[in-house]
Order: structure tokens, then sequence, then C-alpha cells
């Protein structure tokens, strides 16, 4: 029960930065100025249901793609550790995830827009995508652990839902009451545990990639050959 817990809070504290609802939820209010608050309470319900889907059909299915196009989840997992440093540098750096341009057009018409491009990639863009991928849990997929993963990492991912749904749901009078400077403070700090998550990813998948190297006969022999060469 322990892991259970330990492996979907990982996955949300993985997620929740590079959501970053509550940066993103005035994002939200302004590309819904022009729809009503029925409407927009809907819009983030919307989102939110969306959200948790596509990123919980991205897990499941995601690493029968890798392994049909040859990918290691280890390889992902340093991507996409990369990928997250890159998006938090430019979050500390205070710069918008969506310019001015994109909000017109998506202000110009809300219909049919909950999914595209609200959801994606606004909401869930290619940095949740690329930490989805690198928390595909290791292992045969019949096993009860696997399994067992998997259903802590879809847990928190639909938390990580949830989250999106409150922020963007209750966003008008919370934001107004915390104000400008309160909005950018959490901001930066989602944006630093971000690097730190990012870290952590590259480090585990940088590990595996040496475990699977080491447990390779002919790799670890070829690695003493080079190394008695150095001798």
């Amino acid at each position: 029960m322990t892991t259970f817990l330990a492996q979907m809070s990982f996955t949300w504290l993985a997620l929740f930065p590079i959501l970053n609802p509550p940066a993103m939820a005035p994002v939200f209010l302004g590309l819904t100025s022009a729809v009503t608050d029925r409407e927009r309470n809907r819009l983030a319900l919307l989102i939110g249901v969306y959200t948790a889907l596509f990123l919980t059909v991205l897990l499941l299915v995601g690493g029968w793609i890798l392994k049909i196009l040859g990918i290691s989840i280890p390889v992902v997992a340093i991507a996409g550790g990369i990928l997250l440093f890159h998006s938090a540098w430019h979050m500390l750096n205070k710069d918008p995830r969506v310019s001015e341009e994109e909000q017109a057009e998506i202000r110009s018409s809300m219909e049919n827009k909950a999914f595209f491009p609200l959801t994606m990639p606004v909401t869930a863009g290619p940095g949740a995508m690329a930490v989805t991928l690198s928390l595909v849990p290791r292992g045969h997929i019949l096993e009860a652990s696997t399994l067992l993963a998997f259903l802590a990492t879809a847990c928190g991912i639909l938390l990580a839902g949830a989250t999106v749904f409150v922020f963007y749901r209750f966003s008008g009078p919370v934001i107004r009451r915390m104000g400008d400077t309160g909005a950018a403070t959490i901001s930066q700090i989602s944006a630093f545990v971000l690097l730190a998550i990012a870290v952590q990813i590259v480090w585990g998948g940088v590990s595996d990639l040496l475990v699977q190297t080491l447990e390779d006969p002919a790799l670890a022999e070829g690695l003493r050959r080079f190394a008695d060469r150095l001798r």
C-alpha cells in the first residue's frame, strides 16, 4: 500500500509542475473571457476529464508503441527529463507557454475546442506527454507488481486531471485574491520543483541504461576489454 501511494504521489508531483494549473488558470480565464460562467465551468470540467483520459491512454499504449519503434523506456526517460528541464528553465525565465497570437486565435471561437487546443497542447502539451511516457512502469506487463504500478500511475494521472479542473473551475475568485504576485510566486516554485523532477527522471533513465549495459554479457565484456586497454 505504501509503494502504491508513493508511486501515485510521485506521478502527481511529476505532472503538477508541467501542467502548472496555478499559472495556466489565468491563461484559461483569458481564453474563455468571451463565454458565460456556465460555459466556462463546463469547459473546465471537460479539460480536466480530457487531460486525465488523454494521459492515461498514452500511459497504457505508449509502452507498446515504444516497443514497436524499438525505443527503450530509459531512453524516453532521459529525453523527457531533458525536455522537462528545458520547459522548467523557460518557466523560471517567465516565458509564456501560449503566445499572444495563439491566444487570440483560440479566443476567436470556443466551440469544439475543449480537447484541441485547450487540452492538448495548451494544458497537456509535449512536456506532460514526455513525463507520462517516462513514468511507464518497467517490468513484464503480466506481473502483478507491474499491473499495480500501472494502476498507481493512472491514479496519479487522474488526480492531476482533477487538480486541473479545480484550478480552472475556481480560478476566478482564487486568482483575484492571490493577485499577480501570488500567481507568479507559485509558478516559480513549480518551475523549481520541475527542475528537480527533471534531474531525477534523467538520472533514473541513465541508471537503468547502465544496469542494462552491465547485464548484457557482450557489452560487459566489451567494457572490460576497453578498461584493460586503458591500463
